[in-house]
């Protein structure tokens, strides 16, 4: 029985819950892996919150692996600060084993922040762009 969509975001939502970071599943002909970030999280000091009027939207990974700003047959990265993007704009990869899956904005906008490391492990909805969206431009989904 082949492993949908859908059974996988559950399972991350599961493993993030329960605080596991990793799961690994292999049947015949079929395996996975996931891997959640499941750091620390801060709360947020009412010095450093955000402004009601924030509206930022986040790219956020949609598989585990290793971000990487840049294509590792570029030197420059997909986005920078203050770099303008349109809806669907790849801001980066994941690298699974050989595969490289792109990140995309979910809006148009201004690059706020590129938030995730290079390098770095990220899990299932691990943010790594955050986008100040045009007026009047809305989500894709």
């Amino acid at each position: 029985m082949p492993i949908e969509l859908t059974d996988i975001a559950r399972l991350a939502q599961i493993l993030e819950k329960s605080g596991v970071d990793t799961i690994e599943i292999e049947e015949p002909g079929q395996s996975l892996k996931l891997v959640v970030d499941t750091g620390p999280r801060m709360a947020a000091s009412p010095t450093l919150a955000a402004p009601a009027a924030d509206h930022s939207v986040i790219a956020k990974a949609d598989v585990a692996g290793h971000f990487l700003p840049a294509h590792p047959w570029r030197d420059k990265p997909f986005v920078t600060q203050g770099q303008r993007i349109e809806a669907g704009a790849v801001v980066g990869l994941v690298k699974i084993g050989l595969l490289y899956a792109p990140i995309v904005a979910p809006a148009a906008g201004t690059v706020d922040a590129v938030i995730a490391e290079p390098g770095a492990t990220v899990g299932y909805g691990t943010p790594i762009v955050r986008i100040r969206p045009l007026a009047g431009s809305s989500p894709i989904n």
